[in-house]
């Protein structure tokens, strides 16, 4: 296959720019006045809307969720059908913020049905936030997984980790430009439980209104307790699989420490009833999508855990440059590759037939690294937007640099932003389990 598919460097999509909020701070407030606000779906981005809200100033009443019977952060959860037979409507703002595109139709036409009307009083996070930032806490990582660019030779050479005191700016600057900015990732290719600041990281963004996602390999227990108990609003923890084919997934980290940390996790959030969201981000090779698959569930229907099977492959910064270049994959990666469900041409066939799509992964933007400098895109090392570091210059500045560049353009013309889209679906076939690419 020939994949050093030509590029119009002259000619920039218009999809690859990034989108602006719809609606400013003052002109919500105007919107809203003495309303109460009322977000549909307790998830990551959900709750940190509650949470941001609330920190500005505004009144909200609570989640809209059949899923929960309990109270989410001190506000209520309402189901469903309870909250839209409501008489209420007009004293109401209601922000959709489930992920699930089918169920998100479905909400807002059931709101819009119930008397709600789009940029009056129903809304959704984009509308307020097109931004999901990620700051990158660690830039060191303890495994060299082989589907990784942190698995080649000297990956982690030059790379540290971002002080508290760091955050703390990095966060302030962000809320000021940012202000409905409502949950950051704390990762991107370093392990954040090296970072010994992690707790007070995960502290600061709590008192600024700002909920916090943070995947590890749990490799490291040294900071575990003071992080879990510090309270981020989501923990995820990828696997591959269970002992051996774990730690080959996994490269350098052990099956019994990770099993350990999920235990410890799940031990802390019960024993302190922390309101914690808890995944597996489950990645699904050739051989380990049966018997290791219904023994990942055993243990987190245990253990509290969700689990979300995604689809393992070689991370895209390696295959643009193959795709764009015709440079090779690393020897490591095409080691790796042997396991994989859908080798490197297969995918990059099936992204190339979506390469029309959106980039579902452009709104992490900004995304600093550990060191203050600005990715272009969460999902590679390089390039970086511009020379200057976030701190020392306004974000809209960066958006202007990243706007005028070719590299999206020239990624998604070979479709590889549709690479890394892992969502897939596990059905039952004559032969077993088989993966079906969404």
């Amino acid at each position: 296959m020939n994949t050093n598919v030509p590029v119009q460097n002259s000619l920039l999509r218009a999809d690859a720019k990034l989108k602006t909020a719809s609606v400013a701070l003052e002109d919500f407030r105007g919107l809203v006045r003495e309303k109460v606000i009322y977000i549909l779906s307790v998830n990551l981005e959900g709750m940190g809307l509650a949470k941001r809200l609330r920190h500005l100033g505004f009144q909200v009443g609570g989640f809209v969720d059949s899923r929960y019977k309990k109270n989410i952060d001190g506000l209520p959860v309402f189901g469903l059908d309870a909250f839209f037979n409501s008489s209420d409507t007009p004293n109401r703002v209601l922000i959709v913020a489930t992920k699930d595109r089918v169920w998100k139709q479905k909400s807002l036409e059931r709101a819009i049905g119930s008397g709600y009307v789009r940029g009056a009083n129903l809304f959704t996070p984009l509308d307020l936030c097109p931004y999901f930032p990620t700051i990158e806490i660690a830039g060191k990582c303890n495994l060299v997984c082989k589907t990784c660019d942190m698995g080649l030779p000297g990956a982690n050479k030059g790379r540290g980790h971002m002080s508290k005191e760091t955050f703390r700016k990095v966060l302030e600057k962000l809320t000021s430009e940012i202000p409905f900015l409502n949950s950051v990732a704390l990762y991107t290719w370093g392990e954040p439980l090296t970072n010994s600041d992690i707790a007070e990281i995960i502290k600061i963004a709590n008192k600024m209104g700002v909920a916090t996602e943070v995947s590890s390999n749990l490799e490291s227990h040294k900071h575990l307790d003071e992080f879990v108990l510090a309270e981020p609003e989501q923990i995820v923890a990828p696997c591959a699989g269970i002992g051996e084919r774990y730690e080959r997934g996994r490269t350098g980290g052990t099956w019994d420490n990770y099993l350990k940390g999920l235990r410890r996790i799940s031990e802390l959030k019960k024993k302190h009833d922390l309101n914690i969201s808890l995944r597996i981000m489950y990645h699904i090779y050739k051989d380990n999508l049966d018997s290791d698959y219904d023994e990942i569930q055993k243990i987190a229907k245990e253990l509290g855990f969700q689990v979300i099977p995604i689809l393992a492959h070689l991370f895209p910064g390696q295959v643009f440059r193959h795709a764009v270049s015709g440079q090779n994959i690393p020897e490591v990666m095409r080691e790796a590759e042997q396991n994989l469900v859908f080798g490197l041409n297969d995918q990059l066939r099936f992204a190339q037939a979506r390469k029309d799509k959106p980039c579902h992964i452009m709104q992490a933007f900004p995304t600093i690294a550990w060191d203050g400098r600005v990715l272009h895109c969460c999902n590679m090392q390089t390039p970086f937007v511009g020379s200057r570091r976030y701190l020392d210059a306004p974000l809209d500045e960066f958006i202007a640099i990243r706007d005028r560049s070719a590299f999206c353009t020239k990624c998604m013309d070979v479709g590889v932003h549709r690479f890394f889209d892992v969502n897939i679906k596990l059905q039952e076939g004559e032969n077993g389990r088989e993966v079906i690419r969404l």
